[in-house]
């Protein structure tokens, strides 16, 4: 009994050791601060978007969220947002392309802008910023605060 005991034993801690070997590999991470969320699938990209806010220049409102980008090189992510009525939910417009990039090994963080209008926002609205994949799967996104009358 002591013998098949031990093997029994050996077996399990070889199965956990592989189990932790192939949690430690990689795999989808999603984490979501300031109001954006990031992606590092199992194709090693990385993108993120946060720290999403407007603010007033001129007669505009000014929209800006800081992206991250990159972990393989040659990838061809895509930036894009869209103006969000923010009582009911509903995209104003399509969403429109801000940004194509090419990505390196090297995570690159920008800040992104975008100008709408004060004269657009007559009702609250939002803008959502969101990169995709270059097959357009959904990678990290983030919302502005609310802005315009009624905000």
């Amino acid at each position: 009994m002591g013998r098949m005991s031990f093997v029994l034993t050996r077996r399990l801690v070889v199965l956990f050791v592989l189990v932790l070997a192939a949690s430690a590999c990689g795999g989808a991470k999603n984490a979501g601060s300031g109001g954006g969320s990031s992606s590092g699938g199992k194709s090693g990209l990385v993108a993120s978007v946060s720290q999403a806010k407007v603010s007033v220049e001129g007669t505009n409102e000014v929209a800006s969220a800081k992206v991250s980008v990159g972990g393989v090189a040659g990838k061809h992510p895509t930036l894009s947002w869209g103006l969000v009525d923010a009582l009911e939910g509903n995209q104003s417009q399509e969403e429109r392309v801000l940004r194509r990039y090419v990505t390196t090994r090297k995570v690159v963080t920008r800040v992104e802008s975008v100008k709408i209008p004060l004269s657009r926002a007559v009702s609250p609205l939002l803008v959502h910023f969101v990169v995709y994949a270059p097959d357009g799967s959904y990678l990290a996104s983030a919302d502005t605060p609310d802005f315009g009358q009624g905000a």
